[in-house]
């Protein structure tokens, strides 16, 4: 009796290796080929006394880390367009990281990213900070060639039916350039601010100043555990990760951005971009 007990034991360890070896492989395709192709659209309303009643209802698209070329190609750019443009938004701003560094880019698919980016259209424009991954001519090329108007160390006036503007700041990536905050925070006097910014941690640096900070960056950590957050720890972010923060005054929107990077996996974080509606409290 004891040998067959022994037998039995001996018998189920390797049908426990080979479940254990497909349980890798399924949620390594899951987390490579699945989930870093899918798309998420997050709503949130922002609701602020400082907004003038006139810009009820303006919608602006927020999106961060393209990192094109890798889990990011050019099928997945189609889509995008198409979920931004459906948006109807009036602004559209990316917070930085267009192309991944692990790939040189060709001119073909140059080309494909240029002609996507054109393709976005908001009825009050296209704006763009730098990453720590855009640094180069060419991604300054395709920004620009693509109607993207790159904000740094400036805050320009946004009219919406109304005499009454609010404003949008920009500062360029803290890791390449050193950051002008008073100038991108240079504004008429209690009118309503947006900041654009790559990383989040100079967040608390602005608090009272910018009543709406957007970051990118982290990429929401890539890999989430629950009860834990993302696994991959990206720098200046001071745990400011994903998601909505508020302090003060202020409130902080961190995109989980589009791309990979470092590790090309995503698990319970989709890609997505966020959809903003502005209201006069």
């Amino acid at each position: 009796m004891k040998e067959d007990a022994t037998e039995k034991k001996l018998g189920f360890l390797p049908k426990l290796g080979i479940f254990f070896i497909l349980l890798v492989v399924i949620s390594y395709i899951y987390m490579r080929y699945y989930e870093p192709k899918q798309l998420e659209v997050i709503e949130y309303p922002i609701i602020n006394s400082k907004i003038p009643e006139e810009f009820n209802g303006f919608k602006i698209v927020h999106f961060s880390d393209l990192l094109f070329g890798v889990t990011t190609t050019e099928k997945e750019m189609d889509r995008i367009v198409q979920r931004i443009n459906e948006s109807k938004p009036d602004l559209v701003l990316f917070t930085g990281d267009l192309i991944s560094p692990l790939i040189h880019i060709s001119d073909k698919s140059k080309e494909s990213l240029l002609n996507d980016l054109t393709n976005i259209h908001a009825t009050l424009g296209k704006y763009a900070i730098l990453g720590d991954n855009d640094y180069s001519n060419e991604t300054n090329e395709l920004l620009i060639s693509a109607q993207f108007k790159i904000l740094k160390n400036e805050n320009i006036p946004i009219y919406y039916q109304s005499v009454t503007p609010i404003y949008l700041g920009g500062i360029p990536s803290i890791s390449k350039q050193e950051q002008n905050l008073s100038l991108a925070l240079q504004k008429t006097e209690n009118a309503y601010q947006i900041l654009m910014m790559h990383e989040p941690m100079l967040f608390d640096e602005v608090l009272n100043n910018a009543d709406l900070v957007l970051a990118g960056h982290t990429l929401g950590g890539l890999i989430r555990i629950p009860g834990i957050g993302g696994i991959i720890k990206g720098k200046n972010s001071n745990n400011y990760q994903k998601g909505k923060y508020e302090k003060n005054n202020s409130i902080l929107f961190v995109s989980s951005g589009i791309g990979t990077e470092k590790i090309n996996l995503r698990f319970l974080n989709y890609p997505s971009f966020y959809l903003y509606r502005l209201y006069h409290e």
